[in-house]
């Protein structure tokens, strides 16, 4: 049974990238936290904030964009704005 729940979990995974991708193909530099989220669907699978030290905040949210090559999407906002969008292979174990 555990081979099942295997291939489950890749198709999920498979799936919820490509439909990723769908939707970060439609962001654009300057956006705001709320127009990525309402353009994605959903909030962040990953998520990173910090404030930088002139007080401007920095986030980074993550989504998987391609479960074959093992890429993650980061959206970057400066400011509450989207300020860079980059695709990046996964952490080696």
């Amino acid at each position: 049974m555990l081979p099942a729940c295997t291939v489950n979990v890749r198709r999920y995974a498979f799936n919820t990238a490509l439909e990723n991708q769908k939707h970060i193909d439609k962001l654009r530099i300057g956006q705001t936290l709320a127009e990525v989220e309402r353009i994605m669907g959903k909030p962040p699978e990953r998520r990173n904030a910090h404030v930088r030290f002139d007080g401007i905040s920095i986030e980074e949210w993550s989504y998987i964009t391609d479960y074959v090559r093992r890429m993650d999407t980061t959206i970057t906002f400066v400011g509450g704005k989207v300020d860079e969008i980059r695709s990046a292979p996964w952490e080696s174990d």
